[in-house]
């Protein structure tokens, strides 16, 4: 039950952070000079797919697993849940299908500006790190998210590979794949950045109530980490091993 819950709440508020992140670039391409005007409109060119799709994916889920915690009376109308999960399904579909923005990630957000938009969220990435990895209690976790971003710089490299010898329909064909990744690395490092501040809140004089809230945020970042990032290594041997056997599928073998 408690993992359910915390699955829950990781995928719910890390997807609210990375809205929020994105929200941020918002303003700050409005207010900034030319230079910091490109650079935030470059960012939120980029994270604008992976914001799209993977609150609505993930919701689905999330609310799958409160109608999971309640159980069969929890598919019933005496609990608002099950209008909630009819009413998400249409998210991944209205804004763009997630066929559609893997597409747009990958085909048209990473390579634009010679890479310039993943560059910077490579750098962007890299100042969470670094501040996490001075806080001992977030050293390990800091490296965790290292780690995967250079596996998902190698994935992104071996791609444009793919492209550049077998075509750009081989190339994307995975491209959902690629997004569910980058969804993933991106909600991690909003947790990171989560967790740099409660940590200090934690290590400060927080009042009772507020040591209990914050608890709780550091036991879900530490779910995210635990639960939800090891998921991605999957998503990485595919990507990267990826042998175009989707493209090659006749559809006449498809028939009964």
């Amino acid at each position: 039950m408690k993992r359910m819950l915390l699955f829950q709440r990781s995928v719910v508020e890390g997807a609210l952070s990375l809205l929020f992140q994105c929200s941020k670039y918002v303003d700050l391409k409005k207010v900034g000079s030319d230079e910091e005007k490109i650079k935030y409109a470059l960012l939120l060119d980029l994270l604008t797919p992976v914001a799209k799709s993977y609150p609505s994916e993930m919701g689905i889920l999330s609310i799958s697993e409160g109608l999971q915690i309640l159980g069969g009376s929890g598919y019933c109308d005496d609990y608002p849940l099950e209008q909630y999960y009819r009413d998400a399904r249409i998210h991944p579909i209205h804004e763009g299908t997630t066929g559609i923005h893997g597409i747009d990630l990958l085909g048209r957000k990473i390579p634009m500006n010679k890479g310039k938009s993943f560059h910077l969220f490579c750098g962007e990435v890299e100042t969470a790190i670094v501040k996490g990895k001075e806080m001992p209690e977030l050293e390990s976790y800091a490296r965790q998210l290292s780690e995967f971003m250079e596996k998902l710089k190698k994935v992104t490299a071996q791609l444009a590979r793919i492209k550049k010898e077998r075509g750009i329909e081989h190339a994307l064909a995975d491209a959902t794949l690629y997004l569910e990744l980058f969804g993933i690395v991106a909600v991690a490092w909003q947790w990171l950045i989560q967790a740099i501040v409660i940590v200090k809140v934690l290590n400060g004089d927080p009042s009772r109530a507020e040591k209990d809230f914050y608890q709780g945020k550091f036991y879900t970042f530490r779910y995210f980490f635990g639960y939800e990032l090891s998921k991605a290594e999957g998503l990485v041997n595919q990507l990267m091993h990826t042998d175009g056997m989707t493209v090659q599928m006749n559809k006449e073998w498809f028939s009964d």
